[in-house]
């Protein structure tokens, strides 16, 4: 009898959950292209619409999105997850454009079709429902376009990176699959290629916070870190300043692009650690490249 009556709270319990209503969507979400060509060591858009309907939950202001690269429902390869751009305000609506890439650090994928599955998420929530056009692969988490990537070449720009440069590193996640820092007080350089043509190289920059284990040093007597990176390939020199991460793009000019494109990498600052001897400076995270003419979404 007490094996029967658990069996049969079981079977209540399912269909008690079976006959819950789903959760109301909080908005909408589109996204273009519905198929995304990305080779390795490239970058795309990808441009977002999503239309706030309705409020969050008290304390939630500001959600994330999550932008995944899966091979089957449930096995994440790569993440493009970003904070909206906004406050959530129930009748606004966000256009905005996310970049996803292949990080000429990592290795690439595999040639094949993966899907891209996007929703929205808070840190302390979880996820909301949200309507889109696209298939439901697991709880609030929507298939919306294909990543088709193609088999990688022999001729594919590759980087190589100046002695003043630390080995490869392992990145913390699938969206910085894998870093390369710049020992301290001195410049480092890079140079990638071949390239065809002109484009836009794009790098993701981390400027480092100090804290208890470390001290950011400035060697310039200036108010703030700050890395200015200039090429050989055309385009003014770059200068991004402050702590965090920067997104920076570099323009590749000239109808004849040269056979490898330097990149000089000059930081005003160095980080000693209390738990080595080794100074370093400046985070290279990403390091793609997107040839001129590819068409927007």
């Amino acid at each position: 009898m007490r094996r029967l009556s658990i069996a049969a709270c079981v079977g209540l319990t399912a269909v008690v959950a079976a006959c819950r209503p789903a959760p109301s969507p909080v908005g909408s979400l589109t996204a273009s292209p519905s198929e995304i060509r990305l080779p390795w060591p490239q970058f795309a858009e990808l441009e977002i619409r999503l239309q706030a309907t309705s409020e969050l939950p008290e304390g939630v202001t500001r959600p994330h999105v999550f932008v995944h690269v899966l091979d089957e429902p449930g096995s994440v390869l790569r993440t493009f997850d970003h904070p909206l751009p906004g406050e959530w305000t129930s009748g606004r609506r966000y256009d905005y454009s996310v970049r996803l890439y292949q990080s000429a650090l990592a290795e690439p994928l595999a040639a094949g079709d993966y899907m891209l599955t996007l929703g929205l998420y808070a840190l302390e929530g979880g996820r909301y429902a949200l309507q889109t056009g696209g298939e439901e692969v697991a709880r609030n988490e929507y298939r919306l376009a294909t990543v088709v990537v193609p088999p990688a070449a022999e001729n594919d720009p590759r980087a190589r990176f100046s002695e003043s440069w630390l080995p490869a590193e392992p990145g913390a996640d699938r969206q910085i699959l894998v870093r390369r820092t710049l020992r301290g007080g001195s410049p480092g350089t890079l140079q990638f290629g071949p390239l065809a043509g002109p484009g836009t190289l794009f790098l993701n920059l981390e400027l480092p916070r100090g804290e208890a284990t470390r001290r950011v040093e400035l060697l310039d007597g200036g108010g703030q870190p700050k890395v200015a990176l200039s090429t050989s390939c055309g385009g003014e020199q770059v200068e991004v300043s402050g702590q965090g991460t920067f997104n920076v793009d570099l323009q590749v000019q000239g109808d004849e692009a040269p056979a490898a494109c330097e990149v000089t990498v000059q930081p005003n600052f160095q980080v000693t650690h209390s738990d080595r001897a080794e100074t370093t400076a400046v985070r290279l995270g990403v390091l793609a490249w997107r040839p001129e003419g590819i068409p927007a979404p």
